[in-house]
């Protein structure tokens, strides 16, 4: 019998990078031992099942970058298809592996898979490397120094994090020129086993059909990513020049498409989030010279994603309301009617409208449109619940990852992480985006219907006489809806709704769950984009 090649497999899923790699480095540690680069689809790594046509195309950009990179090395990124278990003890029959790396999913959804593969590596006495490569801190050992729980507050969860210390900086690039790749191309025995893809596969190929309507935007891969990266840390700097900082929120631009947000690129790992950190605060210090040192303050987008992904790493339920034990469990009605319109695009609320039609369209809205969407859906008009989009947000935004939305969906709702059931903040969707585009060109774009109307309408067209809607070639009520709601009525109801069901709540006794805190006003308007003078409700 013929002696098995010794082999160490590097296991991609979400850190789709070569720089600041460190399976990579474990993996490559040796290099009289091949490296066999693998992926595997297996239904749920790394778009989880919810995916539709634009995140799979830029997941298989990313991994066509990978590829090209490897080919130039003379290798290949081997991608299959099947059970991570099933896979690997195929590929055993046929190499002999001594070691399987791989970056941490932190998020509690991955926990099965993972535990299931290390048990098999055990039973074959295979190393199994893990590293933290997706987050700054590994969740679980933050939750670890804060007694077994996660911090209850993001106040808190910055005490927790600043005692553990800094995260690493970025490790340095793998030396790949001496390494020799397996390709499982090679091993005709096991393709009889095993569906293994040649070339990159599509879309369609993995089942994901293209929507009409659909227009590729975002373009994935390492590569293309560092080109961007690059330009934002120069308009970091810029920012701080000028005295201030968090440029993206400071001068909003909902109608921007790529370059400026990253955020598809930190999601898929093609960015390390560790690179981007410390390329901030480096920045800021040297513009600063130190004085102050730069703080969370100036990267808080990144340190609120670690704040979630600590929320979720013990908790299964942590997407969904009624098992979720940091979720209030209120009860939103049940409505196929408006669910549908709001899904299609046709609430008759332009600027709701033209966020909905953009995500299905692009795979990306400005976090502005996140919070106006979700608010509209949730307590302040439609009184749905967050989980319809949540389950909206994980199919079609490139970077929408479990936990981070998830938390946002329940922050919005007041469920979690926001005074409990607060509707002090309602967002108007008729006026809403006029701060930020007050010409109304993004509803222009994404609402064609509406692009004759002149500025002063353009958010409530409904309002526009009728001369002025038959000139602008859209008849309210014919060539586009009228609203679905009045969203005046339907606010006030749904805070009576939420005072009355904190009455209960409070007179029921029912403990409060402990991640329900009040935030200050500031950080609200923060969070949703409001300018500092928005007047909120008592």
């Amino acid at each position: 019998m013929p002696t098995k090649e010794i082999v160490n497999i590097l296991w991609f899923r979400n850190g789709l990078r070569l720089h600041d790699n460190e399976s990579l480095l474990k993996a490559t540690k040796d290099t009289s031992q091949k490296l066999l680069p693998l992926f595997i689809f297996d239904g749920e790594t790394p778009t989880t099942k919810h995916c539709k046509y634009n995140k799979m195309a830029f997941l298989l950009e990313c991994l066509e970058d990978l590829d090209t990179q490897f080919w130039h090395l003379g290798g290949k990124l081997n991608m299959v298809e099947g059970d991570p278990v099933e896979v690997l003890r195929k590929i055993s029959k046929h190499f002999s592996i001594n070691k399987l790396c791989f970056d941490q999913d932190c998020e509690s959804i991955w926990h099965k898979r993972d535990d299931a593969v290390k048990n098999f590596c055990r039973t074959l006495r295979i190393t199994v490397e893990e590293s933290i490569g997706a987050t700054l801190w590994d969740p679980l050992e933050i939750i670890e120094a804060n007694g077994g729980s996660p911090p209850l507050t993001y106040s808190q969860f910055c005490q927790v994090t600043d005692g553990i210390g800094q995260p690493r900086r970025p490790v340095a690039d793998a030396q790949l020129t001496d390494v020799q790749f397996v390709e499982l191309e090679s091993c005709e025995n096991l393709l009889s086993e095993l569906t293994v893809f040649p070339n990159i596969p599509t879309p369609q190929m993995l089942g994901i059909e293209k929507e009409n309507g659909v227009d590729k935007i975002y373009r994935g891969g390492e590569r293309e990513a560092l080109k961007y990266f690059y330009r934002r840390i120069k308009h970091e700097r810029e920012s701080f020049l000028e005295g201030a900082f968090l440029p993206n929120r400071l001068e909003p631009d909902i109608l921007v498409n790529p370059p400026k947000s990253l955020s598809p690129d930190i999601k898929f790992g093609c960015i390390s989030v560790k690179k981007f950190y410390w390329a901030v605060l480096d920045a800021w210090d040297e513009v600063n010279d130190d004085h102050p040192p730069g703080s969370y303050k100036i990267v808080s987008q990144l340190i609120w994603r670690e704040f979630f992904y600590a929320m979720s790493a013990n908790n299964p339920f942590y997407g969904e309301m009624t098992r979720n034990p940091i979720c209030i469990n209120i009860p939103w009605c049940e409505n196929d009617d408006y669910l549908n319109l709001f899904l299609g695009g046709q609430t008759g609320y332009p600027f709701i409208d033209a966020g909905i039609r953009q995500l299905k369209k692009e795979g990306w809205v400005h976090h502005i449109i996140r919070n106006a969407l979700s608010m509209f859906l949730t307590r302040g008009d439609l009184w749905l619940s967050w989980e319809h989009g949540l389950n909206m947000f994980l199919k079609y935004l490139i970077d929408a990852d479990w936990s981070v939305c998830a938390g946002n969906w329940m922050w919005v709702s007041s469920s979690a992480f926001e005074k409990s059931l607060n509707a002090s903040v309602s967002l108007d969707p008729g006026v809403y985006g006029s701060h930020v585009d007050p010409e109304g060109e993004y509803i222009r774009k994404y609402v064609p219907e509406l692009v004759k109307f002149p500025a002063k309408y353009i958010y409530e067209p409904w309002k526009a006489s009728a001369a002025i809607q038959e000139k602008a070639d859209c008849v309210i009520g014919k060539d586009y809806p009228m609203p679905m709601v009045v969203h005046q009525e339907a606010s006030v109801r749904n805070q009576k709704m939420m005072e009355e069901l904190q009455e209960t709540h409070q007179n029921s006794g029912l403990e409060e769950p402990s991640h329900i805190k009040p935030s200050d006003e500031l950080e609200v308007k923060n969070f949703f984009g409001l300018p500092v003078n928005f007047k909120v409700l008592k």
